[in-house]
């Protein structure tokens, strides 16, 4: 299952996206087309108005036209230019229908890896400069395997020639990469999950694109081969850009000052030995390279935050529902399915298994009202059985360092037996009477109505001991 996977290669970067669906790729097509002959056709409109305009032969820039001469300044750039417009129109179709962000179409990373992008530049260039130096060789050893060389170019036009290959050739590279080894290998590899089908399937396509010979047209297959395989072995479309680009840039280069006929639609043995020696080559170069900067190969993207988890319990219902949670214990009322905090990448579904658990923030109270218990006879209060003081009277013993005293209490119950009694008359109460025996004073008449207070007729202090209980000495 695709929510389980927690890592993406590059062909499938498209599922990484959490809105996703099959049908969006195609849809992106078909977009991109229109835009791409909306494109074309306002080109030609300026082509047409610019020829008018200037003192230009029409005649011979329609008969190159037609012969689709790439040696005449005109027809190159405007066939570079048409080719360069594939990059706008597929941007366009790809910010409005996705995948997104934008930048999956480059890379793993969500862009282009500069540095990676010009180390892939210097890479090719020595290879190419090598390979350029056997296949001189060869042309001398084998003179009938060499290229068939053109005509001398004027100054002028050489300059131009030159100025478009150097400049131009590459974003005109770059462009058959975003859709051939871009768009198309993601699109596949979103409804075919192994590398294979994405690398193979396209590469018809931009054979057909190549009116060559069958010769032609392998190496034109060797070269497809080696950008898709490349490309998902580094993650991104920098290799293949670099090595598309330093090749075509060979080739215009060399038929600019007249070492090769760029219109040339043949291909031969001994070139095509040489192109898959190079891609070999290349390939094996730019690996050991990715390999030792740690070139990142897949992406770690969250998959559809809701796919494979349940959706909140309505309220009153689902297991584990609970008469004080209408929702359930792991419901929560308001909050959208797909808000949640959790990341996917650290707590997949596939190990951590799908409880129906909402681990987003609560934002809203649940509407649903609680549900109201019937209310059952308040318990009576515990009650202390009383202390039992030493002289007779059952009183609520005194706690240290309380600051306040029970209600009720009988402070008459604390008197120390020593001294004189408590005087009678209203508003006095009867004290208990002296006890007897050894060690005790007599009781005098009065002590029988009241209790003996202190010596000065103050009332005894009561710090929370039993120190006072003690006869006086």
């Amino acid at each position: 299952m695709d929510q389980l996977d927690q890592h993406y290669a590059y062909h499938r970067l498209a599922r990484s996206w959490p809105q996703y669906r099959w049908w969006k790729p195609l849809l992106t097509g078909l977009l991109g087309l229109a835009f791409y002959l909306a494109l074309t056709v306002l080109l030609l409109v300026v082509g047409v108005v610019a020829a008018l305009a200037t003192s230009a032969d029409t005649q011979q820039i329609m008969a190159a036209a037609e012969a689709l001469d790439l040696s005449n300044p005109a027809i190159f750039a405007v066939t570079l230019v048409s080719l360069i417009l594939m990059i706008p129109a597929l941007g366009m179709a790809t910010f409005i229908i996705g995948p997104k962000p934008i930048g999956l179409l480059s890379s793993v990373a969500g862009r282009i890896r500069w540095r990676w992008l010009v180390t892939c530049v210097v890479a090719a260039i020595a290879v190419f400069l090598a390979s350029l130096l056997v296949s001189t060789l060869l042309t001398v050893v084998f003179p009938e395997e060499g290229p068939a060389p053109s005509g001398q170019q004027d100054t002028s036009i050489l300059w131009i020639m030159l100025a478009l290959s150097l400049l131009a050739v590459p974003f005109q590279a770059a462009a058959e990469e975003y859709v051939f080894r871009g768009y198309l290998m993601q699109a596949i590899g979103g409804w075919l999950r192994h590398p294979a089908f994405a690398i193979l399937l396209p590469i018809p396509l931009f054979v057909l694109g190549h009116g060559y010979d069958p010769l032609g047209q392998a190496d034109v297959a060797i070269f497809a081969l080696f950008a898709g395989w490349i490309t998902w072995r580094t993650g991104g479309l920098e290799a293949a850009i670099a090595v598309h680009a330093i090749n075509n840039m060979t080739i215009f280069v060399l038929g600019a000052v007249g070492v090769v006929d760029v219109n040339n639609t043949e291909g031969s043995v001994g070139g095509l030995v040489v192109s898959v020696a190079t891609m070999a080559v290349t390939a094996a170069v730019i690996v050991r390279l990715a390999n030792r900067r740690g070139i990142g190969r897949t992406r770690t993207g969250a998959a559809d935050p809701t796919a494979g988890r349940p959706d909140p319990v309505p309220a009153g219902t689902g297991q584990g529902a609970h008469p004080g949670f209408p929702g359930g214990m792991h419901a929560v009322s308001g909050v959208p399915a797909q808000a949640r905090s959790w990341d996917p990448t650290q707590y997949g579904t596939g190990r951590y298994g799908t409880d129906g658990h909402v681990d987003a923030p609560i934002t809203a109270p649940s509407p649903s009202p609680l549900v109201q218990h019937p209310v059952g006879p308040t318990p009576a209060p515990l009650q202390r059985p009383p202390w039992q003081d030493p002289f007779g009277s059952p009183v609520d013993r005194p706690r240290a360092g309380s600051a306040q005293t029970a209600p009720g209490r009988d402070y008459t119950a604390d008197r120390h037996p020593s001294g004189p009694s408590h005087p009678g008359g209203p508003g006095h109460p009867a004290g208990t009477p002296y006890p007897s025996g050894p060690g005790y004073p007599a009781a005098t008449p009065a002590a029988t109505s009241a209790r003996p207070g202190t010596g000065d007729g103050q009332e005894a202090r009561d710090d929370g001991d039993r120190s006072g209980d003690e006869p006086g000495r």
